[in-house]
């Protein structure tokens, strides 16, 4: 009889032993595809955040290639028209002056050829204005998409200033203020020396030349607006790549938890069955 009692109570801890491990098989299982619906989020967001990285350096490459553009190009023209309005002055001098106030380098070259230089000056001149205008329309076009980026939005949104980022670029324009430019007006050095700073910004060529010229220092001030917008995009890049970083290490930790839940899900499988094949063994011996 205790023999027979022995035997049963065999029997029951080997299935409360399989009974434990195919729970513990359920449980891995269970908490695998907890596991893998997680890393499926983690993916996802993964990849977002890999897109916002990229465009960020995108528009931080975009963004920093236009403003070293815009200075350039700015200052070309800023020196181009400033050559012109003093060669044009020290020209005239030869053309309408005394021979006092001429220089050695034009004294032996005809009046006609001073002219027809100053013709060609006059031209050159007008081009250089008429590209300064086709630059600033690709500037405009360049400068438009960069504030439709998501991340330039939320800047400019929440930050006050970049005045000539969403201003209108037109009123930067030479256009045909430097038709009715005096390009024969003769100021004599008596003249010039007598006068003061506020007689002298108050004769028409300076004032024309002032309206073209002042603009394009107006706009040049652009370097610090994109200058401060690079910073601030720099800095979410930071962040996004932090957080970038922090999200891949937790992905990497979730796939580890994933795969020991999946070698101990298996393990308890493999017991379970271990086990069961065990008590198919016993119950066999038990009957004979």
């Amino acid at each position: 009889m205790r023999r027979e009692q022995k035997k049963n109570n065999k029997l029951i801890i080997i299935i409360i032993l399989a009974g434990f491990s195919t729970l513990l098989s359920f449980f891995f299982d269970q908490r695998v595809i907890q596991t893998e619906d997680k890393i499926r989020e983690l993916e996802i967001k993964l990849n977002e955040n890999r897109v916002s990285i990229s465009n960020l350096q995108s528009t931080i490459n975009s963004t920093n290639e236009l403003s070293y553009n815009i200075i350039k190009s700015i200052n070309y023209f800023k020196d181009r028209i400033d050559l012109f309005y003093q060669y044009n002055q020290i020209l005239n001098v030869h053309v309408y002056g005394s021979e006092e106030e001429k220089t050695e380098y034009f004294k032996n070259i005809t009046k006609q050829k001073i002219l027809k230089l100053k013709s060609y000056y006059k031209k050159n001149a007008e081009n250089i204005l008429k590209s300064y205008d086709y630059k600033l329309d690709e500037i405009k076009i360049l400068n438009d998409q960069i504030l439709n980026n998501k991340f330039v939005k939320d800047i400019l949104k929440n930050n006050e200033g970049y005045d000539i980022i969403k201003g209108d670029f037109n009123k930067y324009k030479a256009k045909d203020k430097f038709k009715k430019f005096p390009f024969d007006k003769y100021l004599p050095d008596k003249k010039l020396l007598e006068m003061t700073e506020a007689d002298f910004q108050k004769q028409d060529d300076y004032i024309i030349y002032s309206k073209i010229r002042d603009p394009m220092n107006e706009i040049d001030s652009i370097e610090d607006e994109y200058w401060d917008l690079l910073q601030r995009l720099k800095v979410k890049y930071n962040n996004f790549y932090i957080f970038f970083s922090d999200e891949l290490e937790y992905y990497g930790t979730q796939k580890n938890k994933n795969n020991l839940f999946i070698l101990l899900s298996i393990f308890f499988q493999i017991l379970s069955l271990t086990i069961l094949l065990f008590l198919f063994k016993e119950m066999i011996s038990q009957k004979k």
